[in-house]
């Protein structure tokens, strides 16, 4: 099967650019000093930031080329993340992995999606952190990036569900102004999260 994010990232050009979105600096200061995972990465852009502010990170993707460019990012920036190449419809999640996920405008098909969850939250370490941003289905009007299938953008209600029992740190629905690379351009209509796993919980 022809995969076409790895098609997209051979170009020489980093699509969505070569630094890091918005949100994932704010929430940087939020983050415990320990492994943090970003899936659906791309090139790489956010997990060299969090490397660079100190984090111990691994970068999952879909697309051996958005690995490959993100390896020669961090070698630019002379900070060392991990790699791996994972389909996240049947990637293994091992559990209490991680101090921090991070899923940044990672849009998957719903049983995907679904199934994504049910693995992070396996996967987070009590007092672990979920951070995310993502296209909400109000960004069809906008055409300012992200799939034009609604069924792969995000209902806010499905991820406060999905994170039921997790406390809230910072949950946002509305429009931000993104300017990464060629693909996301312009005002878009997201909902942030921080959700963090109870110690309690496992």
């Amino acid at each position: 099967m022809t995969n076409s994010w790895h098609e997209r990232f051979s170009a020489d050009e980093y699509v969505y650019g070569k630094e890091p979105n918005q949100f994932v600096v704010e929430a940087a200061g939020v983050l415990p000093k320990g492994k943090v995972l970003c899936i659906a990465e791309g090139e790489g852009r956010n997990s060299v930031y969090l490397a660079a502010v100190g984090l111990d990170v691994t970068a999952w993707d879909y697309a051996q080329s958005g690995l490959d460019k993100t390896a020669r990012l961090a070698d630019e920036k002379e900070v060392t993340v991990k790699t791996e190449l994972c389909d996240l419809a049947d990637v293994e999640w091992e559990a209490e992995q991680w101090d921090a996920i991070i899923h940044i405008f990672g849009h998957l098909p719903l049983d995907v999606m679904e199934r994504t969850f049910e693995g992070i939250r396996k996967a987070l370490k009590p007092g672990g952190y979920y951070v995310s941003e993502l296209y909400t289905k109000e960004q069809l009007r906008y055409g300012t990036g992200g799939p034009r299938v609604e069924s792969m953008l995000v209902d806010p209600g499905m991820l406060l569900e999905e994170f039921d029992g997790y406390f809230i740190k910072h949950f946002r629905v509305g429009e931000v102004d993104r300017e990464e690379g060629q693909l996301h351009t312009g005002t878009a209509h997201v909902v942030q999260s921080i959700f963090q796993k109870r110690e309690e919980e496992k």
